[in-house]
C-alpha cells in the first residue's frame, strides 16, 4: 500500500482574481475541479490512503469534498509551513506507508501513479522525482540528471542546462521527512537529500502535464485540453440547446446550461448552469459556473467567472472577470482589464490594463 499527499494549502497570489474566491485545487478545468482529476488518477492507481495538506480557503475544500464518498484525510496547517513542511507534520501525526507519493494540487497531469511507484520501488532509490520536458524551462526548477539518477536542481535558471524540469510529483521513503528543516520541497528539502548522498531517481513523463501558475496558464489549460479532449465538441445530456444556435467545434457544454437562438459558441467552455441568450457572441473563452450573458453580447479571449452576470449589448474582449461581477446593458470592457469579484459595472472601461477594485 502507497499513501498520498496532496499539497492544496498555498495563496496562489499570482492567480489573482481567481484565486481571491476559490482555491487553486477547485479551479474548474473543463467544467471540472482540478482537485477530482488528481483524486480520480488517485482512484486509478488503487492508491486509497490519502491526505490533503490545506490552509488557504480550507473551509471551501472541505465543504467541496462533504459528501463524496472518497477516504481523504484533511490536514488543516494552523500556521504557514510551505510545500515541504506539511509532509513532516502528516508524518507525524498519522501512520504513513513507508513509500509515500506527493502531488501538488495546482497542477494537470495524466501520470500512471501506479507506474510511477513500480518504477520507484524498481530502481530501489529512497526518493523518485517526475521530470517533464517542456520548450521553456526557465519558469521552473531545472534536473541535472546522470542516466536517471538526480544530481542537482537548478531553479529557474535564465540560461538551462536542459529542459528537464520537476513536474511536482515525487515518491518519498517515510523515513526522509526528518530531514526536512525548510520550508520548500525544491529549495531545501531536495537539496539536502541531494546534499546527504540520497538516492534520487528520475522518472521522465512525456504525457500531459500542465502547471496553473497565473490567468493565462489557466485559459491555455482550458483551451489546449478542450481541442485534445472533444475537438467535435461536448454538450452534455441535459442541456439546453436551441436548434437554431451555431456551435463551433471545439466545445464544451456542461450540466443545465441553455442556449437561445442565434447564439454562436467557438472554441470555448460554457460552465454547468450557465445561460446564454439570443444572439450572443462567444469565442475562445472559458465561462465558469452559472454564468448569465444576456442578449447580443459579445466576449472573446475572456474568463469569466462563477455567477456572473453580463447585460444585453456588452463586449467584453481579453478580460477577467472574478466571481459574481455585474455588467450593466451595453458596457464595453477594454483589453486587459481585470474586475475583482462582487463588482457592478454600470459605465464602459475604455482604458486598457485597467484593474478595478
Amino acid at each position: 500500500m502507497v499513501s498520498a499527499i496532496i499539497l492544496a494549502g498555498g495563496y496562489a497570489t499570482r492567480l489573482r482574481p481567481l484565486s481571491l474566491t476559490k482555491p487553486k485545487a477547485l479551479l474548474p478545468i473543463l467544467d471540472k475541479p482540478l482537485l477530482d482529476y488528481i483524486l480520480d488518477s488517485l482512484e486509478k492507481a488503487e492508491i486509497n490512503d490519502i491526505y490533503l495538506s490545506l490552509r488557504v480557503m480550507a473551509d471551501k475544500i472541505l465543504s467541496y469534498l462533504d459528501g463524496k464518498n472518497k477516504k481523504i484525510t484533511p490536514v488543516i496547517e494552523k500556521e504557514r509551513l510551505g510545500d515541504a513542511g506539511p509532509l513532516k507534520l502528516i508524518s507525524s501525526k498519522y501512520n504513513l506507508s513507508d513509500d509515500v507519493l506527493v502531488v501538488y494540487g495546482d497542477i494537470y497531469n495524466e501520470v500512471d501513479y501506479q507506474s510511477l511507484v513500480e518504477f520507484h520501488e524498481r530502481k530501489g532509490c529512497d526518493a523518485t522525482i517526475v521530470g517533464k520536458f517542456v520548450e521553456d524551462p526557465r519558469r521552473y526548477g531545472v534536473l541535472v540528471t546522470e542516466g536517471d539518477r538526480l544530481i542537482q536542481i537548478i531553479e529557474k535558471p535564465k540560461n538551462p542546462v536542459s529542459n528537464l524540469i520537476n513536474a511536482g510529483i515525487y515518491v518519498f521513503k517515510k523515513k526522509l521527512f526528518e530531514k526536512i528543516e525548510g520550508q520548500s520541497i525544491a529549495k531545501d528539502f531536495l537539496p539536502r537529500l541531494l546534499k546527504d548522498n540520497v538516492c534520487i531517481s528520475v522518472y521522465e513523463y512525456d504525457g500531459l502535464w500542465m502547471d496553473i501558475g497565473v490567468p493565462a496558464d489557466y485559459m491555455r489549460i482550458n483551451l489546449e485540453l478542450l481541442s485534445l479532449k472533444y475537438p467535435r465538441g461536448f454538450i452534455a445530456e441535459d442541456a439546453n440547446i436551441s436548434e437554431k444556435a451555431n456551435l463551433v467545434p471545439p466545445y464544451y457544454i456542461g450540466k443545465g446550461v441553455k442556449i437561445e437562438d442565434d447564439a454562436y459558441i467557438y472554441n470555448s467552455i460554457i460552465g454547468h448552469s450557465s445561460s446564454i441568450n439570443k444572439g450572443v457572441y462567444i469565442e475562445q473563452s472559458v465561462l465558469m459556473s452559472n454564468v448569465k450573458v444576456n442578449s447580443y453580447s459579445f466576449i472573446r479571449d475572456s474568463i469569466i467567472s462563477d455567477n456572473s452576470d453580463l447585460g444585453k449589448w456588452v463586449r467584453v474582449d481579453s478580460v477577467i472577470l472574478g466571481d459574481e461581477v455585474v455588467l450593466y446593458d451595453g458596457v464595453f470592457i477594454n483589453k486587459d482589464t481585470i474586475i475583482l469579484p462582487y463588482k457592478e459595472v454600470s459605465e464602459s472601461v475604455y482604458e486598457r490594463g485597467k484593474i478595478i477594485l
